[in-house]
């Protein structure tokens, strides 16, 4: 089933930002989000560790989209944690 894209300014579960990098692809003016991507915020620190849009590509690795795995460990605490992609402004954008 088709999923929103992720792009910078998304944000996870715990309401963490989640910043693209992938400046090649860019979806209402902002680059989307690929898997390593970085995500920081009051809850969790980490990167975008997997993704079900793995049939689409850029600059070598897929493209994350809504329900992206978070993998990370809290801010203050530093216990290990995993969270979801939930938020985008891309909605209209389906991989």
């Amino acid at each position: 089933m088709p999923t929103p894209i992720m792009i910078t300014t998304g944000t996870t579960a715990t309401g963490d930002i989640i910043t693209g990098t992938c400046a090649k692809y860019i979806v209402k003016g902002m680059p989307v989000v690929t898997l390593t991507n970085p995500v920081a915020g009051p809850v969790c620190t980490g990167v975008v560790s997997a993704s079900t849009a793995v049939n689409k590509i850029c600059m070598g690795l897929p493209m994350a989209d809504v329900t992206a795995v978070v993998n990370g460990a809290n801010t203050v605490t530093g216990v290990p944690l995993a969270t979801t992609a939930v938020n985008t402004a891309a909605v209209n954008y389906l991989i």
